[in-house]
């Protein structure tokens, strides 16, 4: 699924009305139609519904204005607040203005800089409230009564639904411009925004629909659109082939360099990860101790002794071991390492001398911060997988400002190193060298737990074992994730999942949509 910046879908609407010649109002009566079908499905089964439609006197209000029609012909008593000078209207907008006050709406005006004492009553006795106030073209602060009435809506209403974006989110930042609605439900018009999938527009977005407004197939796969998300449908054709006439090395061969003797239970999480994602063989390189661990939690994971030297490895050891991994398909590095005497020189000697494609997580990000251009030494495509702390020291940057611009640093950071980030927040962003980006949707607050992260890399190491490119790998890994976090909070829930019952759900996970890729059809 696409997901567009505010200029690239009016660059397509534009297109539409140029190249194809689709009339904006016939647009914005589709944009109407698509929301009213979600405010019906919402209102249910309630008697005699109440509808409250906030409108501003951009096309967004137009939408709405649009809608209020569409609902009032099918009897749903309703009003709306018109925000801003009628004066101001202009096009598809005005032309639904005037037929609204036609049909005898009740539109109820506020001009800037007013405030109505019985806005607060109007708002709280509706079922629902619809924000169409301001649209994806928001570039400056919210003030005045548009402020005044999104503070209305968040304080007083008791469902809303947002048209195309929350008003007061940037559309393709998902910053917060002074305040903004906060949604339970946004029915986004022709494709999702940017700033509906990340945060903090995300958390004010609710759940995100996508409303069809007959925007021709071929002028999006026209448009450049380089960032993506997944849906449900998409996952079965993406998952790895398993042929019928295979044996385990069909199906790669994982090593881990990971675990210490502090934390083993890290490597040993990662390499049941691997193995659960459907990897054939996978290798721990690790003291003897770290092994024994990883063998009692997985017995299936073969064990490649490393002799240690506190939490460093001789380089005649590493030397022997790297011998014998020739044969790997991709190697993950740093779980559980630990940041001992030594680890960052054990660290840098892999990265400069594995032959394979890697995964470098945790510790390994810690070594890789000292001396960041050996990214740019590494011989086959790999994936780095930082959470905001750790980015935070492989650029520089302020945690905060991370925060603020996941996407920009993980492209960025992508592109300057040629390799596939995984910047994992909320909504982990995964950006190519390339620069194809993709928005993580899966997952919740029980991934918040020590493991997930070693979890994560296990599992984007055991797909791209089977011949997933490291970006697809790492996109599809992340979202398979997410959805076994989910299932984990089911039944033990936010609270009690542990990073071992996050493992334990991929399996179930993968075999939903593995059904339905076995069919040849969409879940």
């Amino acid at each position: 699924m696409k997901v567009l910046s505010g200029s690239q879908m009016r660059k397509i609407e534009a297109a539409a009305v140029e190249e194809m010649g689709i009339p904006t109002i016939l647009m914005m009566e589709n944009a109407a139609i698509g929301v009213m079908k979600h405010c019906l499905a919402f209102l249910g089964t309630k008697t005699n519904p109440k509808v409250m439609i906030a409108a501003g006197a951009g096309s967004n209000g137009g939408d709405g204005l649009a809608l209020a029609r569409q609902l009032h012909l099918r009897g749903i008593d309703l009003g709306v607040i018109f925000v801003g000078d009628m004066s101001e209207v202009r096009g598809d907008a005005l032309l639904n203005l005037e037929i609204a006050g036609k049909l005898g709406i009740p539109i109820k005006t506020i001009p800037l800089g007013d405030n109505l004492l019985d806005v607060p009553y109007t708002i709280e006795t509706c079922d629902l409230v619809v924000d169409a106030l301001l649209g994806t073209g928001l570039n400056r602060a919210v003030e005045g009564s548009y402020e005044y009435i999104i503070d209305m809506i968040n304080g007083y209403a008791k469902h809303v639904i947002s048209v195309d974006i929350p008003s007061g989110i940037h559309a393709d930042t998902g910053q917060v411009m002074g305040t903004a609605v906060k949604a339970n439900q946004t029915v986004t018009l022709g494709c999702p925004k940017t700033g509906l999938m990340i945060h903090p527009g995300a958390a004010y977005a609710g759940e995100v629909l996508v409303a069809e407004i007959s925007l021709p197939h071929s002028l999006l796969t026209k448009t450049d659109v380089e960032t993506f998300a997944f849906t449900d449908d998409e996952i079965p054709a993406l998952l790895p082939n398993r042929d019928s006439r295979s044996h385990k090395g069909s199906f790669g061969r994982v090593y881990a360099f990971a675990g210490s003797s502090a934390m083993p239970g890290a490597a040993a999480i990662a390499s049941a990860a691997a193995y659960k994602s459907g990897a054939g063989l996978v290798y721990a390189c690790a003291a003897p101790d770290v092994t024994q661990t990883i063998q009692r939690f997985t017995p299936e994971v073969i064990a490649c002794l490393l002799l240690s030297r506190g939490d460093s490895y001789p380089r005649k050891n590493l030397d022997a071991i790297l011998e014998k991994i020739t044969p790997a398909d991709v190697v993950f590095i740093g779980p559980g390492l630990g940041r001992g005497p030594g680890v960052s020189e054990s660290v840098m000697y892999l990265l400069e001398n594995v032959n394979a494609r890697l995964v470098i997580d945790a510790d390994a990000i810690n070594a890789v911060a000292e001396n960041v251009n050996i990214l740019k030494n590494l011989k086959h495509s790999s994936v780095i997988t930082p959470h905001p702390g750790e980015m935070s020291r492989l650029t520089g940057l302020p945690v905060q400002e991370i925060l603020q611009n996941t996407m920009s640093v993980a492209a960025e950071f992508a592109r300057e190193f040629e390799v596939t980030t995984v910047l994992k927040d909320a909504r982990t962003i995964v950006a190519s060298p390339s620069g194809h980006t993709y928005i993580n949707t899966t997952g919740c607050s029980a991934l918040a737990k020590g493991g997930s992260g070693d979890a994560l890399t296990g599992l984007i190491a055991g797909l791209a074992a089977q011949g997933m490119d490291t970006f697809n790998a790492a996109a599809l890994g992340t979202y398979i994730h997410g959805k076994a976090g989910e299932q984990a909070a089911g039944t033990l829930s936010h609270y009690g999942v542990m990073a071992s019952d996050v493992v334990a759900q991929i399996p179930d996970v993968l075999a939903r949509y593995e059904k339905y890729k076995k069919k040849g059809c969409q879940s």
